[in-house]
């Protein structure tokens, strides 16, 4: 059976419209994940022992999975406004396996694009998808990971070109790190300028999760 084609200017209106729609939540939720990279950040400034940046990475990738956690409920919610039933549980077991699968994609990505970045741009568009997955099917962490490749089967290149106008957005932060390099302004500025640019991307990826997941409600 063929897969539903991803309509991507739909998605991208639809995540962009809820982010509109309910801007504070949001924003609140994206600028507490937002903030765990601008801390190492920050701290990388202030020091170079490698092994204490590697151990705040590390330790960041932990951390982002529970920061990421609230953010993916918000934007699941807000492009799931038919959606019939109560909302799923916050279960203790279902967060621990979110975050376990978040440290595993983080750690994934991150390694793929240091060393080659297609590989790290193939891995976000079929995986991208878990965090929907493990919300709203209660699926395992990393069987949520093998859910999102199946999912994502037949639209990965209409992912990648989503994903890429998510990523346009960065570069004004990126932009500030370059121009105040080694000042806390920059940081400020990068953690400030990012919040919304990962709001909209978490509601855009929430976008066309449900999209792919249920064809016939869009």
């Amino acid at each position: 059976m063929q897969p539903p084609s991803l309509p991507i200017a739909g998605v991208l209106a639809k995540g962009l419209g809820v982010l509109r729609a309910d801007p504070g939540r949001l924003l609140v939720r994206a600028s507490l994940l937002m903030a765990i990279p601008a801390l190492v950040i920050g701290v990388r400034q202030a020091t170079d022992s490698y092994w204490l940046n590697m151990l705040l990475w590390l330790f960041s990738l932990v951390l982002g999975g529970y920061a990421a956690w609230p953010l993916s409920r918000s934007v699941l919610a807000a492009v799931s406004p038919g959606r019939s039933g109560p909302p799923p549980r916050d279960d203790w077991w279902v967060r621990d396996g979110f975050v376990r699968a978040s440290v595993a994609f983080y750690l994934t990505v991150a390694v793929g694009i240091v060393f080659l970045v297609v590989p790290g741009f193939m891995i976000a568009m079929i995986y991208g998808l878990y965090p929907f997955l493990i919300i709203e099917r209660r699926a395992r962490g990393f069987h949520a990971l093998a859910l999102s490749s199946d999912l994502t089967r037949g639209n990965r290149i209409r992912l990648l070109r989503l994903q890429l106008v998510c990523l346009l957005l960065f570069v004004p932060a990126g932009a500030c790190l370059y121009l105040w390099n080694s000042h806390p302004l920059g940081v400020v500025a990068f953690w400030a300028v990012s919040t919304p640019a990962m709001a909209a991307t978490f509601s855009v990826m929430a976008g066309a999760y449900r999209t792919l997941a249920y064809p016939t409600r869009r």
